[in-house]
Parts: structure tokens; sequence; C-alpha cells
């Protein structure tokens, strides 16, 4: 089992909710599309760093960090029908995932000011 954590602060993402070069490097067309389907900037701001915060969170639990072929566009983070996070992972962070785990959870949480996320793999 290993665990992973991250903490953001919400601000940082406010600035860079209109920043496309930033946007389409951190976040898939399913991530951006789940983002900006909220109208409110701040509420897209708190989106944008649960997402982020939960990538470095997986990304430490798989023991890369976002490096050594681990992108943050490698790994995924969307709702499930109920609304809680769901990981999807492409590329080496899958084949990672796949050479030592069989289970990954992902618990998000934020206010307006920062947002957290811890990752365990099974």
């Amino acid at each position: 089992m290993k665990v992973g954590n991250d903490i953001v602060e919400v601000k940082r993402f406010f600035e860079l909710v209109s920043n496309k070069k930033f946007i389409s490097r951190v976040f898939t067309e399913k991530e951006q599309a789940h983002i900006f389907a909220l109208k409110d900037k701040q509420k897209q701001a708190e989106r944008m760093a649960g997402k982020y915060s939960a990538k470095e969170a997986i990304a430490k639990a798989l023991g890369f960090g976002i490096s050594e072929g681990i992108d943050f566009l490698s790994l995924e983070v969307l709702p499930n029908e109920k609304g809680a996070p769901v990981v999807f992972l492409h590329n080496k962070a899958l084949e990672i995932f796949q050479k030592y785990f069989s289970q990954i959870e992902v618990s998000i949480s934020n206010t307006a000011n920062s947002a957290t996320a811890v990752c365990i793999l099974i």
C-alpha cells in the first residue's frame, strides 16, 4: 500500500483559469469540460486546484511525482455519477499501477482558499 498527499492554494489557480497553455498541459479535454461547466471563475479555480492536487497526490503515491514519464495528462480525475472523484491512468502511470497495485482511491477537499487530496494505492 502507498499513500500520496498534496495541498495547493486556490488563488494560484484563480490566476491560471484563463491560461490556455497551462490548462492544456495539465488537464485532459474531459477534465477541462468538467472544470468549465461551472461559470463562476472562483468555482473553476477551486475545481482546477482540486484536480491538480489529486494528480500530485497520485503521482507521489506511484513513487515518481510528476517526472520520469509521468505527466499531468497521464493522470485523469473525473467525477462519477454521484460526483465522487474517479482516477483514470494512461501511459507510464497505468503501466506502473498495473505492475504493483490493484486499487486506487482518491479523495479531494477544498475551501475557497485551499484544495487538498489524498491518494491510496493498494
